[in-house]
C-alpha cells in the first residue's frame, strides 16, 4: 500500500511549520533549536519512494542538522515502507523500533450503532488551565516522558499549531474534561492525533464521541480527506475502522541516541 499522495503533501506542509526544514529526494529534515528532545520536532521523514536509498544517505543531511540543533536522538520515520530498501532494512536491524502505525483514511463517517453520552466542545484557544490538563494527558501515550519533554511538547503545540489552526474536540462527562482528539487542517487535508482519554473515564464512549466530532468539524471546514494514525492491529484500529476508516499505508519508525550527541547549545 503506498502513502496517499494527499497525506504526503499535508505531512510537508505539517512539517515546514516547524523552525527550519530542508527537502530531499526522498522526503525531509526537521529540526527545531526550541524543542531538542521533541522527536516529531527533529527528525527525518522518508515520504518518496527512492531506490537504492542507505541509511547513509539520510545521515548525511540528517545528523548535521540535529548536532546544530542540539538535538540528542537521531529520529527517522519512514511514511513511504513499499519501495522497502537498504535504509529500511539497517533502521530494522539497528534502531530501537517500536510497533508500526498505519495510516488510516476516512472511507465514510460510520455513527456508533448505540448513541454515545458524552458531551463534545470544541476548543480553538485554550486557557491556562486547559494546558495544564493537556500536559497531563500526555503522560498516557505509554512511554517515559521527562518534565522537561512535557513541557517542550506542550509548548510546540500551543506555539507552533495552535496559531496554524489546531483545535481539540474535547469530551464531557460528569462535568470534567474526559478526553479530546486534537484536529489540524492543512492543504484541504484533516488530521487527527492525539485521540486521548483519562484513565477515570475509559470504556465509556469518550474517544467515539470525540473522533466524530473532529471529523464533522474536518468536514464542515472544507476538509476533502481525513486521516489519522494508529498502532498497527491495536484496539485504536479496531475503533477507527467501526467508525469508517481504512488502513493506506505502514509507517515505521527509528530512534536511537545520537553517536557523539549534539553541538553544545
Amino acid at each position: 500500500m503506498s502513502l496517499p499522495e494527499f497525506v504526503r503533501r499535508f505531512w510537508y506542509a505539517s512539517i515546514e511549520r516547524g523552525q527550519r526544514t530542508t527537502r530531499t529526494p526522498w522526503g525531509a529534515v526537521a529540526t527545531d533549536r526550541r524543542y531538542p528532545l521533541v522527536w516529531d520536532a527533529d527528525n527525518a521523514t522518508v515520504l518518496e519512494p527512492t531506490e537504492g536509498l542507505s541509511a547513509a544517505d539520510i545521515r548525511t543531511d540528517l545528523v548535521p542538522a540535529l548536532r546544530a540543533a542540539g538535538a540528542p536522538y537521531e529520529h527517522v520515520e519512514f511514511w513511504e515502507t513499499t519501495a522497502g530498501g537498504p535504509a529500511l532494512e539497517e533502521y530494522r536491524r539497528t534502531g530501537e523500533r517500536p510497533d508500526p502505525d498505519v495510516a488510516m483514511v476516512l472511507d465514510r463517517l460510520a455513527l456508533p450503532d448505540r448513541p454515545v453520552n458524552v458531551r463534545t466542545l470544541e476548543v480553538a484557544r485554550p486557557d491556562r488551565s486547559f494546558w495544564d490538563w493537556y500536559r497531563e494527558s500526555l503522560r498516557e501515550f505509554g512511554t517515559a516522558q521527562s518534565e522537561d519533554l512535557l513541557d517542550q511538547m506542550t509548548s510546540r503545540c500551543a506555539d507552533v499549531f495552535v496559531p496554524a489552526g489546531l483545535r481539540f474536540c474535547v469530551g464531557l462527562l460528569d462535568g470534567q474534561r474526559a478526553g479530546y482528539a486534537s484536529l489540524l487542517s492543512l492543504e484541504g487535508v484533516g488530521y487527527l492525533d492525539n485521540v486521548v482519554t483519562m484513565p477515570s473515564f475509559r470504556r465509556r464512549g469518550v474517544a467515539t464521541a470525540t473522533v466524530v466530532a473532529a471529523v464533522r468539524a474536518s468536514l464542515a471546514c472544507g476538509d476533502r480527506h481525513v486521516f489519522l494514525l494508529a498502532e498497527k492491529d491495536g484496539h485504536a484500529q479496531r475503533l477507527y475502522e467501526r467508525l469508517g476508516f481504512r488502513v493506506r499505508a505502514m509507517i515505521e519508525s527509528f530512534t536511537r541516541l545520537m553517536e557523539g550527541g549534539p553541538l553544545p547549545a
